[in-house]
């Protein structure tokens, strides 16, 4: 396929050429089951109904409830019956359509193109004198004119009339050469996708990758009727104490905070039911995606020319160093978009991961960093692009055909090599432990061992742990007896299972919950009916009373705590400490790691990796404890830790 941009003449006017055919359109959204606003405001309004209508006990029950359905199914209705309004970019212009009439049009040309300001993302497109405010593109796709960037780009290129994108007044300047790189890189990554096909199937089988946390779930239904049940218990006290000795404005406020916690609490129930996580389903011959942004996407791989990646905010902001979720844009072979899916909770990485062993390309960009930079403007791989890495008694040197760049050693505090991507990258630190170098050895011109033998020869201060480690697991290898390209199980593993029980750090908290849930369940009663006998003494032994029984209850659920048991056959939880019904199982084929981590909430959760790095088990709630857990895999010989899901073996050397 070539590109329709061929510097050929071209006229004002229609757009024509071998990518006329090339239309974009809006993202259409998955329908929300409700707007934000829509379980506050129906709640407000039933609890208004509800006072005003308070004399009479039917009315104010009845008619603030059917005004709360009424409103939701209008809005439903609405939804469902109201014109869609979306953005089409073809060889007609750039149109915006209502209802599948064409409301206005922007026509455009190679010699008076549409202009993409950065970093707001206004499109302007050419009129009569000077150019007009069209709206804003978006990085996902989801706000304003419902189009991503990437996506229009391409499709202006193919369309023979390329976006210009220039920074925007007042702005720092190289945000637009920054997006022009990146696109062009993109677009050459697509077409040589195009023309070479599709990449064999490293693996068959389908893969089915979701994030469902169960846990999570649960404590947001929890939460939800939790509240649900506090508005029907001070309706049934307003309906109870409505007698000849009760206040009537106590009882109509009571009534009317009932019937607003009840509505806000099923309206959020109602917007909980219809989120669902993302879930994918990988296979060779297709791809099954549903994620709560984009709705459903099922395309069959001969489709697929490549998937370009957008990530969606930098590593580490998403809290608990959590990897950031992603966009995936799906392009045919003749460059069209087929569809775009969020990765959702699920690791973009371990998505990735699993695409690419189907026989998929996933085109993504690569990183923007500081690296090579020793001080501002030295930067040896341009300075001197031909010239390798040597390392001498007295300085490090860069030396090519015609330069020759040095970094004495009295300024080197500290070298340290790591793996990146499969790749080995040098980090040189100053005296004061500033980065003053970071740069992949393949730039440097120079092997790993290379480099660490020299260096360690002259005396610099340099470490490659992950060197260091693998020579210490092969010569335990060793030492037992064993070559072969995966550690042995150790000797001692024990034949019984070891079965793992919950600490007192996590068993404290059945009590304390229990305690807490009964005070706060005889609070609200006794504050809900202090009017019906005045006299609230009771409560001095009443709320006591409720936290030995809440704690009480707490024990009796202790008594059927879960727990972890560990064996030659795999891991498993079962209730009565390991004894009981078991709630879930993993055989020992499945498992690559075992260990206690963060998740993306920042929180502490049990995690069960498979082999190649997956996440197949996370347990939030029942947590053992971290080196009881680490013994208990070392008993059952079991893998301790995050697997590495490359081959057991030496770290890369370039």
């Amino acid at each position: 396929m070539q590109p329709s941009h061929a510097s050929s003449p071209r006229s004002s006017g229609p757009v024509t050429g071998p990518g006329a055919g090339a239309v974009l359109e809006s993202n259409r959204l998955r329908a929300d089951p409700a707007p934000w606003w829509m379980p506050p405001s129906t709640a407000v309004l039933a609890g208004v109904i509800a006072y005003v209508l308070a004399d009479d006990r039917l009315l104010r029950l009845v008619v603030p409830f059917a005004v709360a359905a009424l409103a939701w199914g209008a809005a439903a209705g609405w939804r469902r019956l109201r014109p869609l309004t979306f953005w089409r970019l073809s060889a007609s212009g750039l149109q915006q359509l209502r209802g599948g009439r064409v409301r206005v049009t922007h026509p455009f040309s190679r010699e008076r193109p549409l202009t993409l300001l950065v970093p707001d993302l206004e499109v302007l497109a050419p009129a009569e004198y000077g150019a007009t405010k069209v709206g804003r593109l978006c990085s996902m796709g989801v706000e304003d004119m419902a189009l991503a960037m990437f996506p229009f780009h391409l499709t202006a290129r193919r369309l023979g009339a390329p976006v210009r994108i220039v920074d925007r007044q007042g702005a720092a300047s190289g945000a637009a050469v920054h997006w022009e790189t990146v696109f062009a890189r993109r677009e050459a990554a697509l077409l040589s996708a195009a023309a070479e096909g599709p990449l064999p199937a490293a693996q068959e089988g389908a893969v089915e990758l979701s994030r469902a946390d169960p846990g999570l779930r649960a404590r947001q239904y929890g939460r939800r009727l939790a509240a649900l049940a506090c508005g029907a218990t001070a309706l049934l006290v307003a309906a109870v104490g409505d007698g000849p000795t009760a206040v009537p404005g106590r009882v109509a406020l009571i009534n009317a905070l009932g019937v607003a916690v009840v509505v806000l609490a099923a309206g959020y129930l109602v917007r909980l039911a219809g989120t669902r996580p993302a879930r994918w389903t990988v296979t060779p011959e297709r791809i099954t995606a549903f994620d709560p942004v984009f709705g459903s996407t099922d395309l069959a791989a001969e489709r697929i020319a490549g998937l370009v990646a957008q990530p969606l905010s930098a590593p580490g902001t998403g809290g608990g160093g959590a990897e950031p979720p992603a966009l995936l844009q799906i392009y045919g072979h003749d460059l069209s978009l087929l569809g775009t899916a969020h990765t959702g909770r699920i690791p973009a990485q371990e998505l990735f991961a699993v695409l690419r062993s189907r026989g998929y390309r996933v085109i993504e960009d690569g990183p923007r960093s500081r690296a090579y930079d020793l001080r501002p403007g030295f930067l040896p791989h341009q300075v001197a692009p031909d010239a390798v890495l040597a390392v001498t008694s007295e300085y490090l040197r860069w030396e090519g055909g015609s330069t020759e760049i040095r970094v004495q050693r009295a300024d080197i505090g500290a070298m340290e090599i790591n793996t990146r991507h499969g790749h080995p990258w040098l980090r040189l630190r100053g005296k004061d432990g500033t980065e003053q170098l970071n740069a992949p050895l393949s730039a440097l011109r120079i092997s790993r061992t290379e480099l660490r033998d020299r260096a360690r020869a002259f005396g610099y201060p340099l470490t490659d742990p992950e060197h260091d480690a693998y020579q210490t697991a092969a010569y335990a290898s060793l030492a037992a007896g064993v070559v072969q390209d995966r550690p042995a199980l150790p000797a001692g593993v024990s034949a019984e299972p070891v079965v793992l029980d919950m600490p007192w750090s996590t068993r404290k908290w059945y009590y304390i919950a229990g305690a807490v849930l009964m005070v706060v369940v005889v609070g609200v009663v006794g504050f809900k009916t202090r009017y019906l006998s005045g006299d609230m003494s009771w409560l001095l032994w009443g709320l006591p009373a409720a936290a030995a029984a809440g704690a009480l209850l707490g024990g009796l659920y202790d008594l059927r705590r879960p727990g972890l048991a560990l064996g030659p056959d795999g891991i498993r939880l079962a209730s009565r400490g390991g004894s009981g019904r078991t709630r879930w199982e993993h055989p020992r084929t499945a498992i690559g790691g075992i260990g206690v981590d963060t998740h993306e909430e920042g929180q502490e959760a049990l995690f069960v990796w498979s082999p190649t790095g997956q996440v197949i088990r996370k347990e939030s709630f029942d947590l053992p404890d971290t080196d009881q857990l680490r013994r208990a895999c070392e008993s059952a010989g079991l893998p301790f830790g995050r697997p590495d899901p490359g081959r057991w073996g030496p770290p890369p050397e370039i």
